[in-house]
């Protein structure tokens, strides 16, 4: 038995040795944490592309309703009556003023101007008889041969007699006037539409149906709605321009036809705004000329218009593509801090430029805006930077990449 306990003791005590043996060679907690101090163990930097906010210099503009009206509109309507003898002039054609485009018969016209002479000459016959009358009677009622009362008869005579005239030739120039009414003439140059009447028609002196209709189309007006409010900021901009010496400044006008977003070729220029608010829209009428020289533009087309406003406005301009929107509708961007790491900012926008936001509030000039490499990053995340160069284009806001210095 002692020496079963002796064995027993020799056992554990070679335990212990080898534990103790152990623990000695075994690596420290801290050799990790001693490892990582050498940067081999930090968090990878975030590729990002920043774009540096500047004001830009915007033109302000407003999309309208509108509708093509003739520059110049003529109804032809007969100012005398008679019946139709000949149209002279083709269908939807183009007619110069003056141009003969009607004859009506003329026969009983040329017969009142006929018979309006004749009475002419027949007034200015009595006119010489009464002359020579009244000159014999001054003479004798110096010398008492006639009465004062004859006298008197015969400058009275007289004057009835130069009345006459004056009344037969008028009869004469309304007669003529009647006569030059049988030619149907066009008061406006113009396209001319369809004939309403064709030859051997009766017609009736301004009868209310026209015969045919003169538009002028090139150029032609097109008439804007626009609220009351934003037409009376309009009007202030307005009278702040002509105050400042700018009355014969012109505002561009550019015209889309239908659905399509591109242009009319040709620009015009407001003209005249209304002074009165249609009470049934609640709208301002705004009048512009536009250029139409293949009629394109056709009485009654409705169009879209925007118009170039008075003046132009310095604005902080956003990507669109590096905003991000809340489902509560609120709008942030991811900006550089001056430690080159990712911070969130929320903004307030208005209007859509180009492809951009114009920025009310949340950023400031210098301020560097991420545009690309947003999907990985997170609040205090160090960046490796790259600076882009935004750039506005007309077909929409484009942002174009170079390389940093400062990266």
């Amino acid at each position: 038995m002692p020496v079963t306990k002796i064995l027993n003791f020799i056992l554990l005590a070679a335990v212990l040795a080898f534990l103790g043996c152990s623990d000695s060679v075994a690596p420290k907690p801290s050799a990790p944490q001693e490892a990582s101090a050498d940067g081999a163990g930090s968090p990878p930097k975030v590729e990002v592309g920043y774009i540096e906010m500047r004001p830009i210099t915007i033109e302000r503009t407003n999309q309208l309703p509108g509708r093509v009206l003739a520059f110049e509109e003529a109804e032809i309507r007969p100012q005398v009556s008679g019946i139709v003898l000949e149209r002279l002039f083709d269908e939807g054609s183009y007619v110069e003023e003056g141009q003969q485009l009607y004859q009506i018969d003329p026969a009983i016209y040329e017969a009142d101007l006929e018979l309006a002479k004749a009475n002419l000459k027949n007034a200015n016959a009595r006119l010489r008889n009464a002359k020579l009358r009244y000159e014999r009677f001054k003479q004798l009622v110096k010398n008492n041969v006639v009465s004062q009362q004859q006298f008197d008869d015969a400058e009275a005579e007289l004057n009835q007699s130069q009345a006459a005239i004056s009344l037969a030739e008028a009869e004469v120039k309304r007669a003529q006037i009647n006569l030059d009414y049988t030619q149907v003439r066009s008061p406006i140059s113009g396209y001319i539409g369809p004939s309403a009447v064709t030859r051997g028609a009766l017609l009736t002196a301004l009868q209310a149906p026209p015969m045919a209709t003169v538009r002028q189309l090139d150029p032609v007006y097109v008439d804007l709605s626009q609220t009351a409010t934003e037409a009376r900021r309009l009007q202030e901009q307005l009278l702040r321009a002509r105050a400042a010496g700018e009355e014969d400044k012109k505002y561009r006008v550019t015209l889309y036809l239908g659905n399509s977003d591109q242009p009319y070729p040709e620009a015009g220029t407001l003209d005249a705004t209304d002074l009165a608010v249609d009470p049934r829209t609640g709208a301002i009428r705004l009048r512009s000329v536009v250029p139409n020289p293949d009629r394109i533009l056709l009485p009654g087309l409705f169009v879209r218009a925007s118009i170039q406003e008075v003046g132009q406005r310095q604005a902080i301009l956003v990507p669109q593509k590096s905003v991000t929107i809340a489902p509560d509708g609120s709008k942030s961007v991811w900006l550089v801090s001056a430690e080159s790491t990712a911070i969130k900012r929320v903004i307030q926008t208005g209007a859509s430029h180009k492809g951009h936001w114009i920025v009310h509030s949340g950023l400031e000039p210098g301020d560097r805006v991420i545009v690309e490499g947003r999907m990985n990053l997170r609040e205090g995340a160090p960046l490796k930077l790259e600076a882009l160069e935004m750039k506005v284009a007309e077909s929409g806001g484009q942002t174009t990449g170079q390389p940093s210095e400062k990266s």
